[in-house]
């Protein structure tokens, strides 16, 4: 199920409007209570409850009070925006079980190409014609072989794995750090409707009007490893998001990641030269090694997943 925003009561908008709230403790607002309004309205009243410690009960109280809800309403329905809860079965089955995990996802387009095979693929934003090639060279294989392009709709290598998925028929996903309302970088207006116009997905973790902040970028980047089965960096220096977001997706998430080689004394692939250095990450040469590995792990987790719900 999922959420059209004039059906959610307020209450229910105010708590997961709420910045921050994860999954683990939303799901446990839930249990305890029964619901989501109910779980709003729980907080808003000061209940005790055993899920929280009545001290996090009033700091989540305080801040659903400041929440603008019907800002957030307006915003949304302007867009036609949706909404899905990490306790509903829509809700991206790759990402759920993760640290950080956010209580719900806002979007635009089809939810479902990141409920299947997906890579992700980042790198500088001030890339090269090199790392432009081989970013689109590699997503255009990655989208034949029916794998969904996860990434995060920023300037230079982001934008080119979106724009060559399209190109080749294929399905993308747009992860932001903003709302949905906020178009950012603004050029890329265009591209984002396109992504949702052709059948993949622009999703974001804030609620649509919130403006895009330096520290919100930090978790765009932890749900793009977290919606992806594997990741590759094409050009990143070394102190870059692209090499945060590749080393979460291996020391959180337990993804294998992969980097594209260049030229020894190149800021732009420093980054991925000193990970093949280190170890860290696999090289990528062909992208074929990444699909295969892709699809096993995605395997190997609907098995999980499997098993999970039969006992």
């Amino acid at each position: 199920m999922t959420w059209n925003i004039q059906e959610i009561p307020d209450h229910a908008l105010r708590l997961i409007s709420v910045d921050g709230l994860g999954a683990a403790t939303f799901s446990a607002l839930i249990s305890e209570t029964g619901g989501v309004a109910e779980a709003g309205e729980a907080v808003l009243r000061g209940e005790t409850m055993q899920s929280l410690p009545v001290a996090a009960i009033r700091v989540l109280k305080h801040k659903m009070e400041r929440i603008e809800v019907d800002a957030i309403r307006w915003s949304a329905d302007a867009i036609e925006a949706k909404v899905v809860l990490v306790t509903e079965e829509l809700f991206p089955a790759f990402l759920s079980p993760l640290p950080a995990c956010p209580c719900a996802l806002w979007y635009q387009g089809n939810i479902d190409v990141v409920n299947m095979p997906s890579v992700g693929v980042v790198g500088s934003r001030r890339c090269s014609n090199y790392g432009i090639k081989q970013a689109s060279t590699f997503t255009t294989a990655f989208s034949e072989q029916g794998l969904t392009i996860v990434s995060g709709g920023a300037r230079g290598i982001d934008g080119a794995a979106h724009r060559a998925a399209l190109a080749s028929n294929g399905k993308t996903a747009v992860v932001l750090g903003s709302g949905l309302s906020i178009v950012y970088p603004p050029e890329h207006a265009s591209l984002f409707k396109a992504v949702v116009q052709e059948g993949g997905v622009v999703l974001s973790e804030f609620p649509c009007n919130r403006s895009p902040r330096p520290e919100y970028f930090p978790r765009r980047n932890r749900i793009v490893s977290g919606l992806s089965s594997s990741l590759l960096v094409v050009e990143a220096a070394k102190r870059s998001g692209a090499m945060i977001t590749a080393r979460i997706a291996v020391e959180e998430h337990g993804r294998q990641a992969y980097a594209i080689p260049g030229r020894i004394g190149d800021i732009a692939s420093a980054g991925c030269l000193q990970a093949l250095v280190d170890g860290w990450v696999s090289i990528a040469v062909e992208p074929q090694e990444i699909i295969d590995e892709t699809k096993r792990a995605w395997s190997r987790f609907a098995a999980v997943s499997s098993c999970g719900a039969r006992q």
